[in-house]
C-alpha cells in the first residue's frame, strides 16, 4: 500500500508541475487564434483612434454570411488584401449600414434609411455623393475623420463584402492613458 501512495503522489506532483506550462501554452494558442494586436497608422479614424495607438482586435468576430451582421457603429478592420486596393496599411473604419440599408451622402449629410447618421461620439456629416442600397452580405464603412476617404466613399474600396472583414476593434491598450473600450 505504501508504494502505491508514493507512486501516486509522485505522479500527481508531476502533473501539477506541468500544468502551469500546459495552461500557459493553451492560453497563448487561444489568444493567438482569438485576438490580435493592430497599430493604427494614419488619421482616418481621428479623433476616435489616433495615429500610432495600439489596438486589440478580435479575430473570432470576423463576419461572414454564416455569422452575425456587424452592428451599426462597430469599428472593424478589413482584410489586408482588400485594404491594399485603397491604402498601404489595414483599413480601420466604422460600419454605418448593412443588409438592405439605404445610404445617402448628399450636401454633407449622411443618412441611413432616411435618418441622419451620427457616430456614438457625435461625429456627423461627410463629403461626397453616395446613393446606394446594400445587398445581403454588404456593409458600408465610414471613417471618423471624414476628410479621409479610406472607406466606402472611395471608388477603389466601395461597399464591402462582410467576408472581407478581418475582425472588429475591441479596445485600445496604448497609450495607457487611453486604455479601454472604443466607442
Amino acid at each position: 500500500m505504501a508504494e502505491y501512495r508514493l507512486f501516486s503522489r509522485g505522479d500527481t506532483a508531476g502533473r501539477r508541475r506541468r500544468s502551469p506550462y500546459m495552461t500557459a501554452a493553451a492560453l497563448a494558442i487561444v489568444l493567438f487564434l482569438v485576438v490580435a494586436p493592430e497599430i493604427n497608422e494614419g488619421t482616418a479614424m481621428d479623433p476616435t483612434i489616433k495615429d500610432g495607438q495600439l489596438l486589440v482586435t478580435s479575430k473570432l468576430t470576423h463576419y461572414s454570411i454564416k455569422r452575425k451582421v456587424p452592428e451599426q457603429g462597430k469599428i472593424v478592420i478589413l482584410d489586408k488584401v482588400l485594404s491594399k486596393q485603397a491604402s498601404e496599411d489595414n483599413i480601420i473604419a466604422r460600419v454605418i449600414a448593412s443588409d438592405g440599408d439605404h445610404v445617402v451622402i448628399q450636401d454633407g449629410v449622411v443618412t441611413v434609411n432616411d435618418e441622419e447618421y451620427v457616430t456614438p461620439n457625435g461625429i456627423r456629416g461627410a463629403e461626397g455623393e453616395v446613393d446606394v442600397t446594400l445587398e445581403g452580405n454588404e456593409v458600408f464603412l465610414l471613417c471618423d475623420n471624414r476628410e479621409e476617404m479610406l472607406d466606402s466613399r472611395n471608388p477603389k474600396l466601395g461597399v464591402v463584402d462582410m467576408r472581407k472583414i478581418k475582425g472588429n476593434v475591441l479596445f485600445r491598450i496604448w497609450p495607457l492613458s487611453k486604455f479601454g473600450r472604443i466607442e
